[in-house]
C-alpha cells in the first residue's frame, strides 16, 4: 500500500469514529505515557495541539502544564516547525494557513527538548511513522536527540508504514491498546 493510499484508508477510519471514542484512547494513550521512565524523567515536553481528525491532546497538555512540566506546542514557520512554550489555552492563536491552534510567543531552540510526542495518521510496531505528508516533524526530528513517541488511536496501528530514506522510526509508539515500551521490555 501506498503512503497516500494508507492515508485515504485512515481518513476514512477517523469519520466513522466519534470524537468521544477518540477522547477515550486519547486518556488510555496519555496515562500510559504519564507512566513511563521517559515522560517522568522529562521536565520539557513538546507535544502537539490536536487537530479535530487527530488523538485529543487538549486535555494531557493542560494536565501536563499543572503538573509542573514545560510544555511546547510546534508552530508553522515556512517549511518547519518551530519550538514555542505552551502558557495556557489563552496562549493560542489559530489565525494561521492551517488554522491551526499555535502558541504565541518567541520560539526556543529544540535542543532544549527532553522529549517529543509525535503526531500521527498511522504508526507500526516497528515505530515507523506515516504523518500527513508535508514533513514537518520528519525536518524536526532530523535535527533532534532526545526522545520520541509517536501517539495514535488504536485503529492507526498498521502492519506496516511504508518509508523512505528520509522517515526517521521513533523512540516508542503508544496507541490505546499498544505500547511499544511494554512489548520492548
Amino acid at each position: 500500500m501506498t503512503k497516500k493510499e494508507l492515508r485515504q484508508q485512515i481518513k476514512q477510519l477517523k469519520a466513522m469514529t466519534p470524537a468521544a471514542v477518540r477522547e477515550v484512547e486519547a486518556d488510555m494513550v496519555f496515562n500510559k505515557i504519564r507512566s513511563m521512565p521517559v515522560w517522568q524523567h522529562a521536565q520539557h515536553i513538546l507535544c502537539y495541539w490536536s487537530l479535530p481528525d487527530e488523538l485529543p491532546t487538549h486535555e494531557a497538555v493542560n494536565r501536563w502544564l499543572a503538573l509542573g512540566k514545560n510544555i511546547y506546542l510546534p508552530r508553522v514557520k515556512g517549511d518547519d516547525l518551530e519550538i514555542v512554550p505552551y502558557l495556557g489555552p489563552e496562549s493560542l492563536d489559530d489565525n494561521n494557513k492551517f488554522h491551526i491552534g499555535e502558541p504565541v510567543g518567541d520560539a526556543v531552540d529544540a535542543s532544549c527538548l527532553e522529549l517529543i510526542i509525535v503526531p500521527a495518521v498511522a504508526l507500526d510496531k516497528q515505530r515507523n511513522r506515516l504523518g500527513r505528508g508535508k514533513g514537518f516533524y520528519d525536518r524536526l526530528l532530523s535535527t533532534t536527540t532526545c526522545p520520541t513517541i509517536g501517539v495514535a488511536c488504536g485503529f492507526q496501528l498498521v502492519d506496516e508504514v511504508p518509508v523512505e530514506p528520509h522517515d526517521r522510526p521513533l523512540d516508542y509508539v503508544v496507541t490505546s491498546d499498544y505500547d511499544s515500551s511494554v512489548t520492548d521490555a
